[in-house]
């Protein structure tokens, strides 16, 4: 019968054990340093127990069990998806013959934030990876320490958000080589994504409409679908940027996909290549030192709080996936009308009533 003892350490602290029969009928044991979580192992292994052989899953290593779920994770996820799980798991080998149920929360703990030093995005992405993981086989009867789905990632500093004005924007422009200058110009103007601007065709654009169907992006010399509902969306454009789009239709190479911009070879543009020989080039002429190509997009954002977009028409322009996303991002740009409010409550009041009780 499962059950939850507690002992003492050599330095008088406490510690909790949890003892249970395996489904082999060997008796097992794990410490743990909160009552809480070896009552809540506890109870998970009653629950196992009484739905019997439905849970009694053959043990595993982690390298083992990762590929049977990668082939399940491939019918259910974008091809995208998938090429950036294969880049996290080399960063878990060090856990590959170490088995499921042997996986603890202190080891994961300490590879994290050892990865953090030098990887914190990648921490953060292994972690996430070890946890889908992890719930996986809990879910196909395999024992998790589940301590380790609370283990949290080391806090990472988001890059800071870089603004041009509109002048800058152009000079980088013009530093940029022929005709993707038009694509940073069309960047600031819309705030599409690398991905959405490199996948942007014929079909998705309407000038008389003075629109843009936002369908697809690029990954890797792939065309795919964008990966929400909310970054699947109509932009409108403005009359400068209707004149970029015309201009780009003129300077393009002809394609077979209609692509709006193409590499030299009228071939779907390569981020690497168009990061590397094309923008970062572009912005040391410029000199906007440690400018992002992203950054763009953080630009338009800021020209339209300037021009008065409502934060609402924004969520939608952008494609983000709520309003909390665009004011959490950029509410620190929209003007202060607290005074304007405060000062209509005064007249509001003023208007309705001689003076204030009391006075």
């Amino acid at each position: 019968m499962a059950h939850v003892e507690t002992y003492r350490l050599r330095d008088g602290g406490k510690r909790y054990r949890a003892r249970w029969d395996g489904p082999d009928g060997r008796a097992r044991s794990r410490s743990f340093l909160l009552k809480k979580d070896a009552d809540r192992f506890v109870l998970e292994q009653q629950r196992r127990a009484s739905l019997g052989a439905l849970y009694q899953a053959p043990p595993e290593t982690l390298g083992e069990f990762v590929a049977g779920w990668l082939d399940r994770y491939a019918l259910r996820v974008r091809t995208s998806t998938l090429a950036r799980v294969r880049q996290v798991l080399p960063h878990l080998e060090v856990f590959a013959l170490v088995a499921l149920d042997e996986i603890r929360p202190a080891a994961v703990e300490d590879h994290v934030a050892a990865l953090a030093r030098h990887a914190p995005r990648q921490a953060e992405l292994a972690l996430r990876v070890l946890k889908q993981l992890l719930a996986n086989a809990k879910e196909r009867g395999h024992v998790v320490d589940e301590s380790v789905f609370r283990v949290k990632a080391p806090r990472r500093d988001q890059p800071e958000m870089r603004f041009l004005d509109w002048d800058e924007v152009e000079e980088l422009a013009a530093n940029t080589i022929a005709p993707y200058g038009n694509l940073v110009l069309l960047a600031a103007l819309t705030g599409l994504r690398q991905g959405e601007l490199f996948a942007l065709r014929d079909r998705n654009v309407d000038l008389d409409a003075m629109t843009v169907q936002v369908e697809h992006g690029a990954y890797r010399g792939e065309l795919v679908p964008v990966k929400t509902r909310a970054s699947r969306r109509r932009v409108d454009l403005s009359s400068t940027a209707v004149r970029v789009l015309r201009r780009q239709l003129l300077a393009r190479k002809p394609n077979d996909l209609g692509l709006i911009f193409t590499s030299p070879r009228g071939e779907l543009l390569n981020d690497d290549n168009f990061r590397h020989r094309v923008f970062r080039p572009a912005v040391r002429r410029t000199g906007l030192t440690g400018l992002r190509f992203h950054d763009l997009r953080h630009t338009y954002a800021a020209l339209m709080v300037r021009a008065g977009a409502h934060p609402k028409y924004l969520q939608a322009q952008m494609g983000h996936s709520s309003i909390k996303v665009t004011l959490d991002r950029y509410g620190h740009l929209l003007p202060d009308e607290n005074r304007i409010v405060l000062e209509a409550l005064d007249t509001i009041v003023m208007h309705t009533a001689d003076g204030l009780p009391g006075e």
